[in-house]
């Protein structure tokens, strides 16, 4: 008996079936939708995690009390990152599984993958859907610590120099500021950096560098506005809680 013979009678003893065409289209077609959702979420993970940066002030993170390494590793959004890593690692493993792509290597169709994810992200930051994400999660999901409380955290020290809040009356050389605590502080400046594009009106939010002069004096050597462009003003977005 040769070995045709042998696999026939094999088949005709063990009842086996060929497997529908349909099973193989419908399996392709899985791993399709498997992989344009991962590098859906993985763009949205990497389209915050450009805001996260950009509302993150790198510039002044060696005026704080601990080293420069510390305060980038708290400020980090640990979150998205691993969101973009599994979801990076889900679409390449889908890729892999299409039918004819064994045509391409391995760094390819990681490659490939990366770099869809970098470009929707980069376009869902620059049209402001990493904001409106950012700010949804900040607001329905409780456990989620959003990046406006990260940096509530930093900003909410006067004693260590750093003070935030929302002006309640502008005077020359003088501020007077509710914190988001609820404490109002008079805040003293003259001749400092204040970027030209913030204007020190009532109802604008705005953070400070300095030190405490009294218990509600504060002497400010820096000015500069709550939000970056593109982000939320803390007085008009407050996080609601259960």
């Amino acid at each position: 008996m040769n070995n045709f013979d042998k696999i026939l009678e094999k088949i005709e003893h063990q009842q086996i079936e060929p497997t529908p065409k349909w099973y193989f289209q419908f399996k392709n077609w899985g791993f399709w939708c498997l992989f344009v959702i991962s590098i859906l979420i993985g763009s949205m993970a990497f389209s915050i995690i450009l805001y996260s940066i950009q509302q993150t002030d790198f510039v002044l993170i060696s005026h704080f009390s601990h080293s420069s390494w510390e305060n980038i590793l708290v400020l980090l959004p640990y979150f998205w990152l691993i969101l973009l890593l599994v979801f990076s690692i889900l679409a390449f493993f889908s890729f892999k599984n299409f039918k004819k792509a064994y045509k391409y290597s391995l760094v390819s169709i990681l490659a490939l993958s990366v770099f869809l994810s970098i470009l929707l992200g980069t376009l869902s930051f620059i049209s402001g859907i990493a904001s409106f994400l950012e700010n949804k999660f900040a607001y329905q999901v409780e456990i989620y610590n959003s990046i406006e409380e990260k940096k509530l955290q930093h900003w909410m020290q006067p004693k260590a120099g750093f003070l935030a809040g929302e002006i309640i009356d502008s005077k020359i050389d003088t501020l007077l500021i509710k914190d988001f605590s609820g404490k109002e502080w008079q805040i003293i400046y003259h001749e400092i950096f204040i970027p030209p594009i913030l204007e020190l009106e009532n109802g604008i939010s705005i953070k400070v560098m300095g030190k405490i002069q009294s218990d509600n004096i504060f002497i400010a050597e820096q000015i500069r506005p709550w939000k970056a462009f593109g982000g939320q003003d803390r007085s008009k977005n407050k996080k609601k809680k259960k």
